[in-house]
């Protein structure tokens, strides 16, 4: 599956929200920290996420390692494979096509339970 990873100059929260409403997506920001590497997993909703402060880092089904910086932004489709890596607390604006009370449980769905 297809994703997108840029590096733009650092964005706002409330910039991030912006883009995030213009592109009709339901949005929030969040801070998070990762304290170990996630297992392989993917979404049922199509995200695009802004980094708006600290660092993180993430990695593909291939084991492709990114690093993130404020500015950067991921547009990735629902049933793409990845996995968090640990990362030091940073807070990011989340825009997914699904508003969040719709989203079913696990969020984080194991990558075996992807039907191909």
């Amino acid at each position: 599956m297809e994703f997108e990873f840029t590096q733009g100059e650092p964005i706002t929260e409330q910039e991030a929200l912006s883009e995030a409403q213009n592109m009709g997506l339901h949005a929030f920001a969040f801070d998070t920290e990762v304290s170990e590497d996630s297992e392989l997993h993917w979404h049922e909703f199509n995200a695009t996420i802004w980094l708006v402060a600290g660092e993180a880092s993430f990695a593909t089904e291939d084991g492709t390692v990114f690093h993130a910086k404020p500015g950067c932004r991921l547009s990735a489709p629902a049933g793409w494979l990845h996995q968090e890596l640990v990362s030091p607390s940073h807070r990011l604006v989340i825009g997914t096509d699904i508003a969040t009370e719709n989203w079913t449980q696990p969020v984080d769905k194991p990558a075996a339970e992807l039907s191909v």
